[in-house]
């Protein structure tokens, strides 16, 4: 019996050849998910992002179509770098009707209003987006004339 070589009838895997498998396996999973969840937090991003464009343009259009002596359009800045404050910047909400026309639920919609500028008997309007978190999400310019 010394001496004798004993062999396997069925060679199987050896418990660390399946442990190196079991690692490759759970990493790859792992990338997926995480690839998942960026996937998810981006797409959030964006539809944030394509909201707020939204709720902006209707903002503006309603601007637009106000008449330029309406109290929605009254001065609320002296000079240029007060266009992006809000403290005393209008609030789109139930009361005014740019928050009824465009329903910004979710969003807080902000704009300000600059008479005289660029030029005499015109008014810049800037208006903001902000989500709920108060994370600023766009902002654009409107000059309106007589």
């Amino acid at each position: 019996m010394k001496g004798r070589k004993i062999t396997r009838i069925n060679p199987g895997f050896t418990l660390v050849e399946i442990m190196v498998a079991v690692i490759i396996l759970a990493i790859g999973i792992l990338t997926v998910s995480q690839m998942t969840v960026m996937g998810i937090r981006t797409n959030e991003i964006m539809r944030q992002h394509m909201e707020s464009r939204e709720i902006l343009a209707r903002g503006l259009e309603v601007l637009r179509l106000l008449n330029i002596d309406d109290p929605l359009l009254t001065a609320t800045c002296t000079d240029t770098s007060e266009l992006d404050s809000i403290p005393f910047a209008y609030y789109a909400d139930t009361t005014n009707i740019i928050g009824i026309t465009i329903d910004p639920t979710g969003y807080n919609v902000y704009w300000n209003v600059l008479d005289d500028y660029p030029k005499p008997d015109v008014k810049t309007i800037h208006m903001m987006v902000y989500n709920r978190f108060g994370k600023h999400l766009i902002d654009a310019d409107y000059v309106k004339w007589r």
